[in-house]
């Protein structure tokens, strides 16, 4: 709908060209009329006239008034488009419309000239709200909207008492007048004079009224503000220069600005239009330092060089980053300050930036930001990406620590358990050895059969447990069923000589790889042998099947519960194990209600990798 009404009103805006274009009356009377003067009163316009050297009103001055005009349309129809929600681009634009209005003065017709006359001043009220309600455009305090209307009764009542009693073909001027005034009720030359210093009084009260406020602002506004009112400030600081110096003409000063003085109305005014493309492209150059802010973010913790960044992207040097601290549940600064919320009444104003729907952070800044929606949006954007790297950041230290430590676990664990193998194959299938070995050295030395065949048999004893035990030892540090047979089938094997019952579901369709298989196997292993020693269970389940491309394994026993992680024990161990290969292991063992262990696995794992 915007866009509709934006098409419409530049069609609307085409049409008043060509229709002021058409209507000029390029007669050598009218080109120096005074009357026909764009922008002028009429005590203005003769006071021009009357001047060493007669001006010529033609092809230049509408160019100038053409262009202007085109300024604001163009410029009111990018701010509306792009500042959708303020009443910025379309004051603007209906300045634009009203001035080329205005352009009717230019016509040799009476009713277009006595249009155009009228509406001579009309976009002044429009233009001044849009300064007085910067950046937004509309007007929140009383005082505002009656210096604005004051300036609509000067603009309309007041431009055409000035013309009730002035009759432009009876003044005295090096060129006579060739205008009918429509609004003519009487030609009195004093009464049209005081009325003329009447509304010129007025207009110097609000043009003097409106370089106050605009100095005020300035020296009140944050640096926010300022870097954005800037070019407004610039743009109506010239205009109204120049407006005091036309004006001077109407109150009856000694001298009148000379014709190059008059053509200067029009670039100054169009600085306005001018400041309003300024504005958007510093927002584009905003958003450009917001993106080379991101910049800071892999080459600096976020406090050192990240908010510098974003204060140079929206010329807030009173910008501020708060992280939200949950075991304090309060916004906390870099100095781990607690600070509250600022409330809408307050001089700041906040954003808070939230992941998953829970705070992770709030920006603090000046309110006058609002009113840059779409700047505020990268400004969040680019806050709370910075936040997440450096939580991802975080959470990579603190996984490469983790890592660290499992890995001096891992090789801790390694000289354990080959210091275990060590004492097993000493206090178990050697001892076994060596006792064999004597009892046939005994029996080389006996002297009758029956001794021979007792040392032989006892030595034959010795060597059959000593070969069980090595079995045993080799199952523990690799089962050769679980190459042979898969994950299943060890796990059962390994609950045939387990100290509790064990029961074994497999809901496995397929082998998943040997590492995991291993791994599996191992874990197993470990909770059954807890179970047994330490828990008391009178029974344990082992669960097996495959999530997606998961092998999940739930080991669940009835025994006392209460297991705990220590460093360096069989808890700490099956977790290194299990993340060693990029799995999951959850450890749920409340008192009194047994202990279970949920192992997540990768089913399928890259060997080379």
């Amino acid at each position: 709908m915007r866009h509709r009404v934006i098409q419409l009103l530049v069609v609307v805006t085409a049409v008043l060209v060509a229709a002021i274009a058409a209507a000029v009356d390029w007669s050598p009377a009218a080109l120096r009329d005074p009357a026909r003067t764009l922008l002028l009163g009429p005590r203005e316009s003769f006071a021009a006239a009357e001047g060493p050297f007669l001006p010529v009103f033609g092809p230049t001055e509408l160019a100038l008034f053409l262009g202007t005009g085109v300024a604001f349309v163009v410029s009111g129809a990018i701010a509306w488009n792009n500042r959708p929600h303020d009443l910025s681009g379309p004051l603007i634009l209906m300045a634009g419309l009203l001035w080329f209005l205005g352009g009717l003065r230019r016509s040799g017709e009476p009713v277009a000239f006595t249009v155009g006359v009228a509406a001579t001043n009309l976009y002044l009220p429009v233009l001044l709200q849009a300064l007085i309600g910067f950046p937004t455009g509309r007007l929140h305090r009383r005082w505002q909207r009656l210096f604005v209307g004051a300036a609509w009764l000067l603009a309309t009542i007041g431009i055409v008492a000035e013309w009730l009693f002035f009759d432009p073909r009876t003044a005295p001027a090096a060129s006579p007048s060739t205008s009918t005034n429509l609004l003519l009720l009487r030609d009195d030359p004093s009464l049209a004079q005081a009325v003329q210093l009447v509304v010129g009084f007025c207009a110097f009260l609000i043009v003097g009224t409106l370089v106050l406020v605009v100095i005020v602002r300035w020296r009140s506004g944050s640096p926010a503000y300022r870097a954005g009112f800037a070019p407004l400030g610039v743009a109506y600081g010239l205009s109204a220069v120049i407006t005091i110096v036309v004006l001077s003409s109407a109150v009856s000063l000694p001298w009148s600005p000379p014709p190059w003085v008059l053509n200067l109305r029009y670039p100054t005014t169009a600085l306005f239009p001018l400041a309003v493309a300024v504005g958007l492209v510093r927002y584009r150059l905003a958003r450009a330092a917001v993106s080379d802010a991101m910049v800071e973010i892999g080459s600096a913790p976020i406090g050192v060089g990240f908010v510098d960044a974003l204060r140079r992207a929206v010329h807030d040097p009173s910008l501020v980053l708060w992280t939200y601290a949950p075991e304090r549940a309060a916004y906390v600064d870099p100095d781990g300050s607690v600070h509250a919320l600022p409330r809408r009444s307050d001089s700041r104003a906040a954003t808070i930036l939230e992941r998953g729907g829970t705070p992770v952070g709030a920006l603090v800044y000046d309110p006058s930001l609002e009113t840059q929606p779409e700047l505020l949006a990268a400004v969040h954007s680019a806050t709370a990406l910075a936040l997440e790297h450096e939580r991802l950041q975080a959470d990579l230290q603190l996984r490469l620590d983790e890592v660290r430590r499992s890995r001096e676990r891992i090789v801790a664990a390694g000289d354990i358990q080959r210091r275990r193998l060590e004492r097993d194959l000493h206090d178990g299938a050697q001892q076994r050895l060596v006792a064999a070995s004597l009892l046939l050295r005994r029996a080389q030395r006996a002297g009758e059969e029956a001794d021979l065949r007792r040392l032989l048999a006892d030595g034959a004893a010795e060597l059959d447990t000593a070969l069980t035990e090595l079995r045993e030892l080799a199952r523990g540090v690799y089962p050769a069923v679980l190459t042979e047979r898969g994950l299943a089938a060890a796990l059962r094997s390994l609950a045939e000589r387990a100290p509790v019952p064990v029961g074994i579901d497999d809901g496995l369709p397929g082998r998943p790889s040997p590492p995991v298989e291993l791994a599996a196997y191992l874990i197993g292993a470990e909770a059954v042998t807890n179970a047994g020693k330490h828990s008391g269970a009178t029974a344990v389940r082992i669960c097996l099947h495959r999530a997606g491309d998961a092998l999940r394994m739930t080991i669940r026993d009835d025994g006392c519960g209460g297991a705990r992680p220590t460093p360096g024990g069989g808890l700490d161990g099956l977790r290194d194990r299990t993340e060693a290969l990029g799995g999951d292991l959850v450890l749920d063992s409340p008192e009194g209600r047994g202990t279970t262990v949920d192992v997540t696995l990768p089913f399928h794992l890259d060997v080379e990798s």
